[in-house]
């Protein structure tokens, strides 16, 4: 079946790529795949690109504005990620739900080392997993009121995994 660029000319899909338009797409994707592109909405993705905060943050309050996130891990062949992050007090942390068997959390597991990624700037920082049912219930909470879940926000679901991000 034919298709019809924006010039006019009919190009079949067979020639699409010896096309002049495909091959530039072609170099598009090309050079997006060795650069590295991040996370797509559930897509994961690789190395996050944008501006290098290499200061260590010790207040992440400023995460309110900036909706998800996206994580980094596994530094030596980057693995990223979306997931939603808010602070606690200035505390940033990010949930992980039904995360036993996700590819990201087991990185996390084998090194901790990670970056995220908050509106366009880039964070180094490391993930702790917490377990202590005190902070995980009051992160829950917190969760929720940044999240905008209506109040009160039920319980912490079994599943749930919770990991403390600290500055490095």
């Amino acid at each position: 079946m034919p298709m019809v660029t924006d010039q006019g000319l009919s190009v079949s899909r067979r020639n699409l790529l010896r096309s002049p338009m495909g091959r530039g797409l072609g170099i598009v994707v090309i050079a997006a795949l060795l650069m590295g592109i991040g996370p797509f909405d559930r897509l994961p993705g690789a190395r996050l690109v944008g501006v290098l905060v290499s200061a260590p943050i010790t207040d992440w309050r400023f995460v309110e504005d900036a909706g998800q996130c996206q994580l980094e891990t596994r530094p030596h062949y980057p693995h990223s990620v979306t997931v939603n992050c808010w602070h606690l007090a200035g505390q940033l942390y990010i949930g992980c739900m039904n995360c036993q068997g996700k590819a990201w959390s087991h990185y996390i597991d084998e090194t901790p080392i990670a970056r995220v990624k908050i509106a366009d700037r880039v964070y180094p920082v490391s993930l702790e997993r917490r377990t202590d049912p005190s902070e995980v219930t009051l992160s829950w909470a917190a969760r929720g009121r940044q999240l905008g879940r209506d109040l009160p926000v039920g319980s912490v679901p079994p599943h749930y995994w919770l990991y403390r991000v600290v500055s490095r």
